[in-house]
């Protein structure tokens, strides 16, 4: 994959549902897989719609937590956690089959993202779930995250996500999200220009307005 490809979660049953606009303005989709939202058919019709617009797709899985958005983390034991993806990214992957096109990488969602970052248990639960279903599956981390894996990585960092650094703000400390459209895009374009460490995509949020506008004054630039 080339660098700096946009990413957004998308598929994720918002009100209102955004998706068949962003999706024209985005590289990678990230489709959620029925842990913090989505069933078979919010999935198939992301997949379609990424199809048709020739995004790369990437499944977004997360601990099952509807309620919470999989917003909440969980102690889980290793094969609790292996079954869970397991189930939610093999799932995704026969739906993808289904409509002819191809499963590209992974991308957790939420609480199990930062869990990820943080657990190397949970890091290497993940590695092993790509292992048994395609080994051609990259991963999504946070750029700066160092760990040793043979599992293709891509290295993330968010347009709409206030830093500390190249640490990201919790989202329960003010001002974590940026809701600002203009500083949307005067980051990502800083990070375009970023040689400090290795950056493959940026994220924009799909529940965020301003990122939204920010996509679309992006792409008619």
């Amino acid at each position: 994959m080339s660098k700096n490809l946009i990413n957004c979660d998308l598929g994720e049953c918002l009100i209102p549902n955004h998706d068949i606009n962003i999706m024209p303005l985005i590289d990678m989709a990230n489709i959620a897989c029925g842990g913090h939202a989505g069933n078979n058919s919010s999935m198939t019709k992301a997949i379609k719609l990424a199809k048709h617009n020739q995004v790369k797709i990437g499944a977004h899985p997360s601990y099952a937590n509807i309620h919470n958005f999989g917003r909440i983390s969980y102690k889980l034991s290793d094969k609790a956690l292996y079954d869970l993806l397991y189930q939610q990214i093999l799932n995704f992957k026969k739906l993808c089959n289904n409509n002819a096109v191809v499963l590209k990488y992974i991308k957790p969602h939420g609480a199990l993202y930062h869990d990820m970052m943080q657990n190397i248990v949970v890091f290497n639960t993940i590695c092993e779930v790509i292992r048994a279903i395609d080994t051609h599956l990259s991963l999504v981390v946070q750029a700066g995250f160092k760990k040793n894996t043979n599992i293709s990585l891509l290295y993330e960092v968010f347009a709409d996500r206030a830093y500390d650094g190249i640490k990201l703000i919790p989202r329960s400390e003010k001002n974590a999200v940026l809701d600002d459209t203009d500083a949307i895009i005067e980051q990502y374009k800083r990070f375009l220009t970023k040689d400090t460490f290795q950056i493959d995509t940026i994220c924009f949020h799909s529940d965020n307005q301003a990122s939204i506008k920010a996509l679309k004054q992006l792409k008619n630039a």
